[in-house]
């Protein structure tokens, strides 16, 4: 094959990672960066004694303990300690997530990790944040596919690009050394949609975050790789792309001007199933508190949805809680039958309850076009429907933003309350020590560095 060099979008990276544009962020992205670093830590101790948390340490080789794992006394390998961190972080499919990308999940514990073996400031946490951020929303906005249509997870296949740009502005790095951090890790690159409902699912991001240290260390130790490993004919952007509709020629030339962070912010779920059915979650509370319907006397539920979002969903009928964070069905049955949608309802023997089963049954999609006036996947809005027995038609508002989504934002409470929830759910964390945590977590930009993070005991869980 014969190279073609193409390299505007690489260097218009590199000039911001290299820069001080990160430095330079406005205080609205730096707010939310905070709050990105609190949701992330709060749902990682909700997920550290999840099974595939469990598994991963089993595996665990051991190492230099260079870093805390889940803010615990517990040391371990920097990489180690963001894949452990991000995998309980993504277990629950609780966390955060923007362009359709789970971010903090992949980007807070790495940042961690290296931020305490190169003593980092709460504020170059921040910044480091940002750039794996920015970087991150520049490469997956150029895509004119729905990824998750080819079979890919957007997550684990961006992650280890996004997680060493955040890294390498962390350390500081030469302009070489981020090139080859940069290209290393999108030889990492990778995760499939037919995972979902598995442990390899939050695996997949955790990957991406450790990807996101080796290949810095591997930069920084001097392996070297192509010059245009990111938009070249034969690189990243080209080889993922699902029809090849990639701008790959193009500077990102409005990085470090225009934040993405500011304009959309972060999305925060209040419940544990995947983002693509939260509106439809809001709707069936709506409706359950509206009208409080007999579940014996519904005769039909029609969950309306867009096309793109709805095949995120392949769970008609799910197994398992596993499943059901995957199921449009469940997302929706649930809320009706139990007026709420949080830990308590995604176990096992919930999912499997006769009453469950029975109305996720009478559940039907009727799927429309991906017709958000912003976003380039979702519909405009979605409702829920309920027809009963005796004909009686109840139907849901439209919900175009549900709450917590970056256009209708979490409050400061609102955000304290589901970290102490998650924080607390394991009873591994007192209540006391979870609250000292978030305080100290809301001060981050102040810290002069993870030291000043309390150890939180929740070795106890495994």
């Amino acid at each position: 094959m014969v190279r073609a060099a193409m390299g505007a979008l690489t260097e218009s990276v590199l000039d911001f990672l290299c820069g001080d544009a990160p430095a330079r962020a406005p205080e609205k992205a730096r707010r939310i960066a905070v709050t990105g670093f609190i949701d992330c830590i709060g749902v990682a101790l909700a997920g550290a004694d999840q099974p595939v948390v469990r598994n991963l340490l089993k595996s665990d080789g051991g190492g230099k303990p260079e870093s805390r794992l889940l803010l615990s006394g517990e040391r371990m390998p920097a990489a180690a300690a963001a894949l452990i961190g991000s995998a309980a972080a993504h277990a629950l499919d609780l966390d955060d997530y923007a362009f359709g990308n789970h971010t903090s999940a992949v980007l807070v514990p790495p940042i961690l990790a290296e931020a305490e073996v190169v003593g980092a400031s709460g504020a170059r946490m921040i910044e480091a944040y940002l750039a794996g951020f920015e970087v991150w929303s520049v490469l997956a906005r150029r895509e004119r596919d729905y990824m998750q249509g080819a079979g890919w997870h957007p997550t684990g296949v961006y992650g280890p690009v996004a997680a060493a740009a955040a890294l390498s502005q962390l350390r500081g790095m030469s302009r070489r050394e981020t090139r080859n951090a940069l290209g290393l890790a999108a030889a990492a690159g990778g995760g499939v949609m037919d995972n979902f409902g598995t442990q390899a699912k939050p695996y997949q991001a955790a990957r991406a975050a450790e990807a996101g240290v080796t290949a810095v260390r591997r930069a920084l130790a001097g392996v070297d790789t192509g010059p245009d490993a990111l938009d070249g004919a034969g690189g990243f952007l080209k080889v993922i792309s699902p029809s090849g509709r990639v701008d790959r020629a193009s500077a990102a030339s409005d990085l470090g001007e225009g934040w993405y962070m500011a304009e959309h912010g972060l999305n925060i779920k209040r419940y544990p199933v995947v983002g693509a059915a939260q509106r439809c979650v809001d709707a069936a509370l709506q409706l359950h508190a509206d009208h409080g319907p007999d579940v014996a006397a519904i005769a039909r539920v029609t969950a309306r949805i867009s096309r793109d979002h709805s095949s995120v969903m392949q769970f008609r009928m799910p197994a398992d809680a596993m499943q059901a964070k995957f199921s449009l069905e469940f997302a929706v049955a649930a809320p009706l039958i139990f007026g709420r949608l949080g830990f308590a309802e995604m176990r096992d023997e919930c999912v499997r309850r006769d009453d469950v089963q029975a109305l996720m049954r009478k559940v039907e999609r009727e799927e429309g076009p991906d017709d958000d006036p912003v976003y380039p996947v979702g519909a405009r809005h979605d409702t829920v429907g309920v027809v009963l027995d005796d004909g009686t038609a109840l139907e849901s508002e439209p919900v175009h933003r549900y709450r917590g989504h970056g256009q209708n934002p979490l409050s400061q409470d609102e955000l304290r309350a589901k970290f102490m929830n998650c924080a607390t759910v394991t009873g591994a964390v007192p209540e006391d020590a979870a609250a000292d945590l978030y305080e100290c977590l809301w001060r981050l930009e102040e810290l002069s560095g993870v030291v000043e993070i309390p150890d939180i005991s929740i070795l106890s869980v495994y």
